[in-house]
């Protein structure tokens, strides 16, 4: 493998060995005679290209190009990014085993406003559709 393959290579092994099954569930606390998993979803995307072309030999008569560099193009790039979001935990006591999510009070109370917003929304089309004045005119 050439150094540039190893250079773009690297950071995506460092970050897989950060995102692993340990970022997910993390280590095991003891709280009493309860155990405690942390548990968190991860995901992570990586995208990579490269482009080479080859134009005319002389777009604009320029007469100082040699042939073999006349026009030529290349290109490429990488990237990749993750995130691990903690969604609960895991309590393990000799009574069971349980899953307590973690509740995110942001999320709940962004969607009671969207909920508010697209009831009034839809009350106050309906009240102006039933209070226009007929467009028809009447015997007169």
């Amino acid at each position: 493998m050439d150094d540039t393959m190893t250079a773009t290579i690297e950071p995506i092994e460092n970050m897989l060995k950060r995102l692993n099954v340990g970022a997910v569930f993390g280590e095991p606390i003891k709280e009493g005679d309860a155990t405690i998993l942390p548990v968190a979803s991860v995901g992570y995307a990586f995208g990579y290209g490269s482009g080479r072309g080859r134009g005319p030999a002389s777009a604009f008569g320029d007469e100082t190009e040699t042939p073999a560099s006349a026009g030529e193009g290349e290109g490429s790039g990488g990237g990749g990014g993750g995130k691990a979001q903690p969604k609960g935990v895991i309590r393990i006591t000799a009574a069971g085993v349980k899953f307590e999510p973690i509740m995110d009070l942001t999320r709940i109370s962004l969607a009671g406003i969207a909920m508010v917003a697209w009831s009034v929304f839809w009350i106050t089309k309906t009240v102006r559709a039933f209070t226009r004045p007929s467009s028809s005119k009447c015997c007169g």
